[in-house]
């Protein structure tokens, strides 16, 4: 049996999924590994990846290094997003993780990680239209004539955090700041009335589990859930106004993204009301999973 393994290096999270294709072209999962690295710290404001990230990147992929060797007959490919496109240590950095993973990483556009992202997280859906709130960046992709139309934006939860928000909760003022860049930035965005959203990354699924008052992330009752836009909205004013011990006191809330989760609600918030949408579907797929499909 060939298994496949696909590496996602993102500006927060380290996400490792091997699967393997049965005889009908089906792809089943053996692992989906999450750890969350915070690999852009800082990144907006120095321009690099720090040394404390680039230890903690390091000591997760230590591990996946491990997981892989687990397996004699497998396909790798790790894919590195926003941080890396962006550090002016990048080239430095990449080698120093390939050391450590034992295979060689390859940092790709934002609009190969929209088309990967699409890949990943499309499924079924009738006219989908894919949003990936990143670390970094937020992908939007939707199929136009049959092709892929993507648009890689460089608003992140990491990014808008580190760059405007001082502490939490947040001011009025750093709030009305903060919506003035996003609207500017997503100003570009027409979508059709009768597509079907979807949403994924650490920020919907965080959401989702909010939304059932849930604390396990892994839960199947995430990936599918709909959110209704109304909803985002109340928990985007929510979160923005708590302080981080209030936010780590919410059930489904992480430790290590709850810093970040009300900018990354606030771009998700300020998306959908934008194109108009009632709600979205949330995915707990993505990028990793488009890497492997692009492997198969």
């Amino acid at each position: 049996m060939r298994y496949v393994a696909g590496i996602d290096i993102g500006t927060n999270t380290l996400l490792l999924l091997i699967a393997v294709k049965d005889q009908y072209g089906n792809m089943h999962v053996i692992r989906d590994e999450h750890r969350i690295a915070r690999l852009g710290e800082g990144l907006n404001l120095t321009g690099t990846i720090s040394e404390q990230a680039i230890q903690r990147a390091c000591i997760i992929l230590q591990e996946y290094a491990e997981i892989l060797s687990q397996y004699e007959a497998i396909t790798v490919k790790a894919i590195a997003t926003s941080a890396m496109r962006d550090a002016h240590n990048a080239s430095e950095v990449r080698m120093i993780l390939e050391s450590v993973l034992r295979y060689p990483i390859q940092i790709i556009t934002g609009i190969e990680e929209a088309a990967l992202t699409f890949l990943g997280s499309k499924e079924h859906f009738n006219k989908p239209v894919i949003i990936d709130i990143g670390g970094g960046s937020t992908e939007i992709i939707q199929l136009i004539d049959g092709n892929e139309h993507c648009m890689s934006i460089d608003i992140g939860a990491v990014r808008l955090t580190d760059t405007f928000i001082h502490q939490l909760p947040m001011q009025e003022e750093e709030v009305g700041t903060l919506k003035l860049h996003i609207a500017s930035m997503i100003n570009d965005i027409h979508l059709p009335q009768d597509a079907t959203i979807i949403a994924t990354a650490g920020t919907p699924t965080t959401l989702a589990a909010i939304d059932l008052q849930i604390d396990d992330l892994s839960s199947p009752l995430i990936h599918g859930h709909r959110l209704d836009s109304n909803t985002i909205t109340s928990l985007s004013r929510q979160l923005c106004f708590s302080s981080l011990e209030e936010i780590l006191r919410i059930p489904g809330v992480h430790p290590q993204r709850a810093d970040i989760l009300p900018v990354g609600t606030l771009i998700l918030s300020m998306i959908v009301e934008k194109i108009h949408a009632q709600s979205c579907i949330v995915s707990a797929k993505g990028l990793r999973y488009g890497i492997v499909q692009s492997i198969m």
